[in-house]
Parts: structure tokens; C-alpha cells; sequence
């Protein structure tokens, strides 16, 4: 059975998008995160934004879902913007909150976010994609992942 997440492409009136520093691993990461059970992707990625940055969003499109079947993980991806609330400098899962242009991504991301944010900025919507992790990260979150941490 696969896990369900769900994120949000934040972006402000500058086309920038906000970005959340994670507290578990030091990387940068779209807000997001698990859908609950009893709860839509759509749910999910709203009650994610606000958890993780403190900000009410609005989603605007769907860019796609992207499974990862390695680690038997979904991801729904969204475009959105906010529509209230203030910005939190530090949550119980977030040590920071950035704005970025995609132009000028940081260096440490969570795998595959540069993929998803590059997609979005050449339209795409509704996409179903497979992924295939590589690298020391992808190794280190399936670790976790079969430790059940």
C-alpha cells in the first residue's frame, strides 16, 4: 500500500516560491506532508501549509502526482497562494521559511522538489510521473523508511 503526501507550490505576487527548512533533516522542502486518513490530497495540502508556514493558501491547479514506488509513496503536487494568515519563523516541523525564485533553488533540497518546481514552471498540470531515486539522500530516506522512523 502506497503512502499518500501532498505539497504546494507557494507563490507570492514576485513568482517566488516559499520554501520551509526542514527541523527532522537540514534540507529545503515544499510545504507539505502526509494525507491523513479520511482526508482528500487537496485536504491535506492546505492543512499542511498552514501547519508548516502559518499561512492560509488557496490551491490553483494539480501538477501532477508523483510515485515513487521504490518507497511505496505518492506524492500530489499543487500549485497555490495565500489568502491570510502570518508567517511562522519557527513550527514544531519547520526551522525556517524562504521565499526563492526558481531560477535560484537552493543547493540542498528534498529529492525531486527541483523536478516537481520545473514542471510546474513549464505548465505542467495533472501529470502522473514514476520516479527513480538515486543518491545519498533517496538511500537515506529509504533506510528510514524500513526502520519505521
Amino acid at each position: 500500500m502506497f503512502t499518500q503526501g501532498a505539497f504546494v507550490i507557494v507563490l507570492n505576487e514576485n513568482q517566488q516560491i516559499l520554501l520551509v527548512k526542514r527541523k527532522d533533516v537540514p534540507l529545503w522542502d515544499l510545504p507539505g506532508g502526509r494525507v491523513d486518513p479520511e482526508e482528500t490530497a487537496e485536504e491535506a495540502a492546505v492543512r499542511e501549509v498552514l501547519e508548516e508556514t502559518g499561512y492560509s493558501a488557496a490551491l490553483s491547479a494539480k501538477i501532477g502526482v508523483y510515485q515513487r514506488p521504490k518507497f511505496q509513496d505518492e506524492q500530489h503536487v499543487f500549485a497555490g497562494h495565500i489568502t491570510g494568515g502570518q508567517a511562522i519563523a519557527n513550527g514544531m516541523e519547520t526551522a525556517g521559511l524562504k521565499w526563492f525564485s526558481p531560477q535560484r533553488l537552493p543547493l540542498f533540497m528534498v529529492p525531486n522538489r527541483k523536478r516537481q518546481i520545473k514542471d510546474f514552471v513549464n505548465g505542467a498540470l495533472d501529470t502522473t510521473i514514476t520516479l527513480k531515486d538515486r543518491g545519498m539522500v533517496a538511500a537515506i530516506d529509504l533506510l528510514k523508511r524500513r526502520l519505521g522512523k
